[in-house]
């Protein structure tokens, strides 16, 4: 398929995706319509935030993890059948439906290589050579960013020992969508996103435009994420550091006004300190505010004087406990990168590694920007045999609904001291998904096996 035909296609994803109201990522209609030429038109492929930045390729696991329950009644009525289904880990959960976070998390890697495939058939001069290099950085990092996301959902769990024999997911390395997409291993997915990561570092910029653009920070935070995920903690510390050393704000959430309805300001990020790059989630029907009920075992781990419990939550007119801390404002859930996360992997790496002292310094200096100044945070009291187990405590706290909640419950029930065995009771009914248990891997979807023949995940 030619690149004017390809290009068109992408045009009518777009023009059916509603604006984000912002004019840096406004693209003219009549620009729209035309061929893809110049450095100019090959970043605007990759500046429609209302498709390479939102949605997110997270709401099944959002769906599916331990963050809020729904009360009787509620299930029954929701009128999408995968939501329904994603919430007890049912054996079939599209019925037949194509599946948004699929279907997103390709088009966005679609947009990704065509513009890095046509901006590798222009020569730079020295005055556009940024530009160029800002492009090329970008679109390996939303392809890296789209791929990781991806297997987080449809792939079996990083595993060293496993990882060369399992299923992956359909590496899309190039624009021709009549390419026959078959799945690489799960070897080749990560070492695949960690290539385009570690060359979208070398070009990207400190400081991008604006924070719907990857950067230099937001790729080393993302660098640490897969490694932590890959329990390769050297290497999470590595790039956890570098992030810090390039972009190491944290907000001190005692300066914070926890008044309002939300208490992060809707600017996609531009006053929030800690943001590094915007991802967002719009709040799924399941989890609007009538029906959204938070986790009561989270809701006791908040002690005196954490001010999250004051930041991220706050009580419905209907008497439910809601999240109201997105860092993208609103309703929505901020699923991006940002620098609290990178404080909490490496305190988690250096603990895993034996380097207590710097674990103890990363987690102090994050908790002491969100207990209240009276306060002593209470890693002053913890044993190091019990460090690990307060750091994955203190991580899941920080860490509310911003779509990470999924993949550390995934990676930690590969040991017995850290699995969880999640549960739902549902008008009577009980459901359970066991540590372990095949149907953490979701099924891809109907309509993608039908067409390719690929193999689908074991249910």
């Amino acid at each position: 398929m030619n690149k004017k035909l390809l290009f068109i296609l992408t045009c009518v994803i777009v023009v059916g995706i509603s604006s984000c109201g912002e004019h840096f990522l406004s693209v003219k209609p009549d620009r729209s319509i035309r061929t893809p030429q110049s450095i100019e038109d090959y970043q605007a492929l990759l500046d429609h935030a209302t498709l390479m930045n939102a949605p997110s390729c997270h709401e099944l696991g959002v769906i599916g993890g331990d963050e809020s329950y729904l009360l009787d009644g509620r299930w029954a009525n929701l009128s999408q059948p995968y939501q329904r289904n994603a919430y007890v880990w049912a054996a079939n959960v599209y019925e037949g439906q194509p599946v948004d976070d699929w279907d997103g998390a390709y088009q966005r890697i679609l947009q990704a290589n065509m513009a890095l495939e046509g901006v590798l058939s222009i020569a730079p001069s020295a005055e556009e050579r940024p530009a160029w290099n800002n492009i090329k950085g970008s679109a390996l990092f939303f392809r890296a960013w789209n791929h990781y996301q991806l297997a987080q959902l449809f792939c079996d769990v990083y595993d060293a020992t496993k990882a060369v024999t399992q299923l992956g997911i359909p590496l899309r390395l190039e624009s021709d969508v009549t390419v026959t997409a078959k799945r690489a291993t799960v070897e080749q997915t990560y070492r695949s996103i960690l290539d385009d990561l570690h060359e979208a570092a070398d070009l990207l910029p400190v400081s991008p435009v604006h924070k719907f653009r990857p950067s230099k920070g937001a790729t080393y935070a993302l660098l640490c994420r897969v490694y932590l995920q890959m329990e390769d903690y050297e290497a999470a510390a590595k790039y956890g550091e570098l992030c810090l050393h390039t972009f190491g704000a944290l907000v001190d959430y005692n300066e914070l006004d926890f008044s309002g309805s939300y208490t992060f300001t809707s600017d996609y990020g531009m006053s929030n300190a800690e943001v590094l790059f915007m991802n967002r989630l719009p709040a799924p029907t399941i989890m609007n505010s009538t029906r959204q009920n938070i986790d009561t075992t989270l809701l006791a781990m908040y002690a005196v004087g954490d001010l999250r419990q004051f930041a991220y939550f706050r009580m419905h007119t209907n008497g439910s406990i809601i999240f109201k801390g997105s860092y993208s404002g609103g309703s929505s859930f901020f699923t991006g990168l940002a620098i609290d996360e990178v404080y909490i992997s490496l305190a988690e790496s250096y603990a895993r590694v034996g380097e207590l002292g710097k674990a103890r310094e990363y987690t102090k200096e994050l908790l002491a920007h969100r207990y209240a100044k009276e306060t002593l945070a209470p890693i002053e009291t913890v044993s190091d045999n019990g460090l690990i187990a307060f750091i994955l405590t203190e991580r899941r706290k920080e860490l509310v609904f911003r779509g990470t909640r999924w993949e550390d419950l995934r990676r930690l029930n590969k040991k017995p001291e850290t699995a969880v065995n999640l549960t739902r009771k549902i008008d009577g009914l009980e459901f359970e998904l066991p540590a372990g248990d095949p149907f953490w891997v979701w099924p891809i979807p109907d309509n993608v096996i039908d067409r390719s023949g690929m193999e689908q995940n074991k249910r």
